[in-house]
Order: C-alpha cells, then sequence, then structure tokens
C-alpha cells in the first residue's frame, strides 16, 4: 500500500499547485516535459521485460490476450465510455474529477504497478507512476480545475483495493510466475512509453494497450499448457 498512498499524496500536491500556478505553465512546456516521462517509461518497461525466463510464453499470452481483448471489443467500449462522459453536461469539477480518474487508474501502468505491489510488495512502478502522475495532474488542474484535486481519494480507493486483491490473490503463487508477470507488465509499458512520446502504432490511431490487458490473465495458462507441451 505504500504505492499508492505515495500516489494519492503526489496527486494532490500536484493538483494543488496546478491550481496555484497553471496560468504559468506553457503547452510547449507540457509537451517537452511529456517527452521525457515518454522516455522514462520505455526505460523502466526495458528494465522489466529483460526479466523474463520464457519469452516465447509472453509472446503466445501476448497474442491470445489481443485476440479476446478485441474479440470483447475492451479498447472501443472504454474509448465510447470516455466520448460520451466527456459530450455529457457534467459540472467542471466533476468533469475534471472522472478526466483525472480515467488517466491516474484506467491504464496499464496502473494495474502493473498494484501487481507488483501487491504480489512482490515492490511499489517501485507505483512510486515512479506517482512522480509521473505529480506533473500530469498538475498540468490537469490548471485545465479542468478542482475535481482533478478530489481524485485523489479515487486514486486510493481504486489502486489500494486492487493492490489488496493481487496480495490475497499471490498467496502460494509460484515465484516464476510473478516474475514473468512483471515481464509481460514491461512489455505493456513500453507501448505506454511509445504513446507518451506520440509514437503511432502501424495503422492504428493508439496503442491497442487496453486490448492486451487479459494477456495477463492467460499467462499462467500459457505457463501451465507449455510444461505440459513443450515447444
Amino acid at each position: 500500500m505504500v504505492g499508492t498512498l505515495f500516489n494519492t499524496v503526489t496527486v494532490a500536491i500536484g493538483a494543488s499547485a496546478g491550481l496555484a500556478l497553471g496560468a504559468r505553465w506553457s503547452s510547449d512546456l507540457k509537451d517537452k516535459v511529456f517527452v521525457v516521462l515518454g522516455l522514462f517509461t520505455l526505460t523502466i518497461g526495458t528494465l522489466m521485460a529483460l526479466e523474463t525466463k520464457a519469452p516465447i510464453d509472453l509472446f503466445l499470452a501476448l497474442v491470445l490476450g489481443t485476440l479476446l481483448g478485441h474479440t470483447l471489443g475492451l479498447q472501443s467500449k472504454l474509448a465510447r465510455w470516455t466520448n460520451s462522459s466527456e459530450s455529457s453536461d457534467a459540472s467542471s469539477s466533476s468533469k475534471g474529477f472522472f478526466e483525472a480518474m480515467m488517466l491516474f487508474c484506467l491504464g496499464s501502468m496502473t494495474l502493473v504497478g498494484c501487481m507488483e505491489d501487491g504480489l512482490l510488495h515492490k511499489p517501485n512502478l507505483l512510486l515512479i507512476k506517482g512522480t509521473m502522475d505529480l506533473i500530469s495532474s498538475a498540468f490537469l488542474a490548471a485545465t479542468l480545475g478542482r475535481g482533478v484535486l478530489w481524485s485523489a481519494l479515487g486514486v486510493l480507493g481504486f489502486q489500494g483495493a486492487l493492490t489488496l486483491a493481487f496480495a490475497f490473490a499471490g498467496q502460494g503463487m509460484d515465484p516464476s510466475l510473478i516474475t514473468e508477470l512483471s515481464a509481460l507488465g514491461g512489455i505493456l509499458m513500453l507501448g505506454i512509453g511509445f504513446q507518451l512520446l506520440g509514437v503511432k502504432a502501424q495503422g492504428l490511431p493508439q496503442w491497442p494497450l487496453v486490448d492486451t490487458l487479459p494477456a495477463l490473465a492467460l499467462l499462467p495458462l500459457v505457463r501451465w499448457v507449455h510444461e505440459w507441451i513443450p515447444f
């Protein structure tokens, strides 16, 4: 829970700074800062991915997970949900709260960070995410107002519950599986890094990160099959 508590505090501090000083920050500065965040995310994702001892398992899990995510329409459903909320007549504060929660909680880094914190008791990734959210929340609050500040409580509740769920599910889990889950999360982090840098996925409007998330659930099954059918 250390990572979630840190993330909660950083969102609150960043949003407060954005409300107080946001008018002094240019969009050019924002773009440059997000390039730095993207480069750093690529570095962290690479280090995590290199921990794998079974890359073929990660590959198969990603392919099968993406097939499942695409069939279920996870990415398109999330996009429609986001667009409908943006077009609603919500107040400025509630709109800021909703958009901040979407940014801070509904992403691969949140899932992987809570997984590592819950399974490995390693808050490192959530500490990194919290530092990134410190910057993001400042720029977001400068644009959308006080609702971004209230989203800190949403981060506490959502990420805290997710971390506790992973901690409960991970009791007695094979340490090698936990390592591979972390490595798979690193590959998803690479996608986040490229997205932050504005690098386009070939033939797609955005990186299909939401559609790839089922890979985390399918990886244990792929490893079990691999043990019975060596390939």
